[in-house]
């Protein structure tokens, strides 16, 4: 309760002092302040002296002047002025917005345009949906990586790890059940393709143009559909403005070297190449006692990857883009489920530790000190191949995306999870899985400008996994022969239209439709097949040229699926989501304040549930889970977005979430451990009724706040710090104390030198400046060697980490 309080203290003093520090370098740099208003006014009058030429123009039937302004400051675009968006697609719909860009990101785009940055924020100012969009400053001044801390800059946003697999969760939506059959709550996309496993929402980000995170259901943004909220990764294309590069080096703790390359390579007026790559290698930063030095070490990334794209552009009608990305890791990873037993419930009483370590086994030393006797393996390799076509009909743009992806995985820990045991010999200890897909989506939009605009689209998609459990024969990996051989298979056929029609300047209405089919045929030859009808429909209303204002509904749905476990149902329903959202995004103090509110409420019916089982087959795992569908729930909520730039030198930005999210009439298998919990234990059955959906906090706090210095002749530093305070939550459905993760704050710093020709930039960063460990995902199961026990395992966060980063610009 201290901890908590006093770290409540320190974000409200940080919330109280940040205006004063705002005042007090806005008093330090009034001479440029009143330079700005010198160029507005200089700005204003050419804008009336333009507007008294073009109207002389007029009286003489001459041609209008084009409005000059907009080579000095930029586009100015509002919701009234500039129309309306048609959501058409991930390119086009989801721009980078307003938040986080200080002044000196210019130099920190690695060749992004930043004059498109201000028409990109007039879009999402435009667009009746709550989104979150990171450009290049804004991803390498927060960290981001791969998808680990996408939750310290987007609201309602969470992140969760079991092994390679990641579970995002979003608005009291969370991803229960990964593997082959399932599907994720939150989508993840790259440069529009669908990633089909939650391992590869691990992958590493590298030359991204953005990142774009939308909340809510997504029935006709992509060609997949997305169930509660997606996540888009947007990498840089070719262009034809010339040769450039950039290269990046970083070395940190623990033991962490990384390079970034990218270049641009224009072959001619019509041809363009562009190649980037990562190579990155970490130690683990979980220290297994077992063999010295770090070498069984857990959770390291030792990852390459490379993309290659090239743009062919005939004419400024048609364009073909094809892209080729490939990436390999090989490490020792972590447990499927989780790398740690952090306790056990016996009979109702929770006890610390591991329950299931035999005598003179050695006790894990805190969240990030193991004692294992095996060294645990994970490696994977993906290569996804896109093709898109875009074609400007005149009356319509036509584009033609289509991917072939093929992804193999395989995974192996210490299943007895201490430093006992015979790893070599063991009828349990992984997983391996092959899986390969195409998807195809061609879409139709309408040319934008219009009072009407539409899309409208089919897709198709086929999947097939090759999945298999791993047993340990003489230290030789096998299949188990309780396990069914056969693959999984996923056929999707979907056909979706969206229109928008502006019934004045500043009032439209938004509809869409998605009729999605989808069959699974599993393992075993058993299969199923689910179909639904999808809606949403948008108001818009423009207050001022500043200000607008919608309301929109939605449904969202995750097809069913089949058990392949004995002695359950068969198979479990879809899920279902109806969601409601009310927004505000304005902008006023001369556009130095710039805020996105939204409301919403998510309604979810026949939620899928995770159970386990205790196979009945000799030699078997003690475990394994199925699907079933739990029961309903619902989530209330309120995001915050604001950014405040009170000088063209310093920036201030700030997210606030508050949910309130509860099961209603839930239902899941009991554990026997778990002894009589009032008001939920129900013999064979747990209740729900009340307890919080897993990675659902009630309150999430963040505050980004950055100021330049510039140094004359020396370029310029920015200091940068970046703290959040998340309330407590629990690490999964099942809300025991065990595995409640106390409120938290986490504080990064940064400082960056940028040189006087914006070519070169040094930073030094310091992550975690607390050395939170944070509990992102814990698995409940009760196996058959001690039936009396529930066990609890968990994955904890990245502790502290420190280090330098080198980014040069050619």
């Amino acid at each position: 309760m201290l901890r908590t309080y006093l770290t409540s203290i320190s974000v409200v003093v940080l919330i109280a002092l940040t205006p004063a520090l705002a005042l007090a370098a806005e008093a330090a740099t009034q001479r440029e302040i009143e330079l700005e208003k010198q160029v507005e006014a200089l700005q204003t009058q050419l804008k009336n002296a333009n507007q008294t030429i073009a109207d002389l123009q007029d009286q003489l039937g001459g041609q209008a002047v084009p409005d000059s302004t907009a080579s000095l400051a930029g586009s100015t675009a509002t919701p009234a002025t500039a129309g309306r968006v048609a959501q058409t697609g991930p390119d086009t719909l989801v721009p980078v917005p307003g938040s986080s860009v200080p002044t000196f990101a210019t130099g920190l785009n690695y060749g992004e345009d930043p004059g498109g940055i201000n028409e990109r924020q007039a879009e999402i100012a435009r667009t009746p949906m709550a989104i979150t969009s990171l450009g290049p400053a804004e991803q390498l001044l927060g960290g981001i990586e791969d998808s680990t801390r996408l939750e310290l800059l987007v609201p309602s946003l969470r992140y969760g790890q079991t092994g390679q697999d990641v579970r995002l969760a979003m608005r009291g939506a969370r991803t229960a059940s990964v593997g082959a059959e399932s599907d994720p709550a939150v989508a993840v996309y790259e440069d529009g393709i669908y990633l089909a496993t939650t391992t590869e929402g691990r992958n590493a980000y590298f030359d991204v143009q953005r990142i774009d995170v939308l909340r809510g259901p997504q029935i006709t943004t992509f060609g997949q559909h997305a169930y509660a909220g997606a996540v888009s990764i947007v990498s840089n294309k070719p262009n034809f403005d010339g040769i450039s590069a950039y290269a990046e080096a970083e070395n940190g703790l623990p033991d962490k070297t990384r390079w970034r390359l990218a270049l641009n390579l224009p072959a001619s007026d019509t041809l363009a190449f562009r190649f980037a790559g990562i190579s990155e290698s970490r130690s683990g930063w979980v220290e297994n006692n077992y063999i010295e030095p770090d070498s069984d070490d857990m959770n390291d990334r030792k990852v390459q990857s490379m993309r290659g794209s090239m743009l062919w552009q005939p004419s400024e009608a048609f364009s073909i883009l094809y892209l080729s990305r490939y990436q390999d890791e090989n490490g020792t990873g972590s447990a499927p489920w989780g790398y740690q037993q952090v306790g056990g419930y016996v009979n109702g009483e929770l006890l610390p530790g591991n329950q299931f370590a035999g005598p003179g086994a050695a006790p894990d030393g805190g969240p990030w000190v193991v004692n294992r006797n095996y060294i645990s393996s994970a490696q994977y390799e993906n290569w996804l191949n896109t093709l898109d076509l875009n074609w400007d009909m005149g009356f319509a743009q036509l584009q033609w995306l289509s991917n072939f992806t093929a992804f193999h995985g395989k995974q192996a820990y210490d299943n007895d999870y201490t430093n006992l045991g015979d790893p070599t010999n063991t009828p349990f200890s992984g997983w391996e899985t092959s899986q390969t897909g195409w998807s195809s989506e061609l879409r139709l939009t309408s040319e934008p400008g219009g009072s009407f605009n539409w899309l409208a689209g089919i897709y198709g998609s086929s999947r097939s996994a090759e999945w298999g459990w791993l047993e340990t024969i003489n230290g030789q990996f096998e299949q188990p022969s309780w396990d069914t051989v056969g693959d999984y298979t996923t056929d999707t056929v979907a056909a979706f239209g969206q229109a928008t029609y502006d019934f004045t300047e500043r009032f439209s209405v938004t509809g869409g439709l998605r009729w999605n089919d989808q069959k699974k045929t599993y393992k075993n030859g058993a299969d199923g097949q689910w179909d639904d009808l999808l809606w949403k429909l948008a108001l818009q209303f423009d207050l001022s040229d500043r200000t607008m204002t919608y309301f929109s509904a939605s449904t969202g749905y995750r097809p069913g699926g089949i058990n392949t476990a004995p002695g359950v149902n068969l198979d479990w329903d879809p899920e279902k989501l109806t969601a409601y959202e009310l927004g505000l995004k304005t902008q006023f103090a001369d556009d130095r304040v710039r805020m996105n509110l939204a409301a919403f409420y998510n309604d979810f019916k026949d939620m899928q549930s995770q159970n386990f089982l205790v196979m009945p087959y000799p030699g078997s795992p003690e475990a394994t889970e199925y699907t079933g569908n739990g029961g309903a729930a619902d989530a209330t909520g309120i995001e915050a977005e604001i950014e405040w730039r009170p000088t063209s030198m310093w920036n201030v930005s700030t997210q606030l979430t508050w949910t309130d999210a509860k099961f209603g009439d839930y239902t899941a298998s009991n554990y026997a451990g778990l002894g009589d919990i009032p008001g939920h234990t129900d013999v064979e059955l747990l209740h729900f009724d009340g307890w919080r959906p897993a990675l659902t906090p009630e309150w999430v706090f963040g505050l980004q706040t950055s100021y330049t210095f510039q140094l004359e002749n020396y370029g310029s530093i920015t200091p940068y710090l970046q703290t959040s305070y998340v309330s407590d939550y629990y690490a999964n459905d099942i809300n025991l104390a065990g595995i409640q993760q106390g409120s938290y704050s986490q504080t990064d710093v940064r400082v960056i030198w940028l040189a006087p020709r914006g070519n070169f930039q040094f930073q030094f960063y310091y992550m975690n400046a607390e050395d939170e460990a944070v509990l992102n995902w814990a698995r409940v199961y009760n196996p058959a060697a001690r039936p009396d026990i529930t066990t609890l395992q968990g994955n904890w966060s990245n502790p502290n980490t420190y280090g330098v980063i080198f980014n040069y610009t050619f």
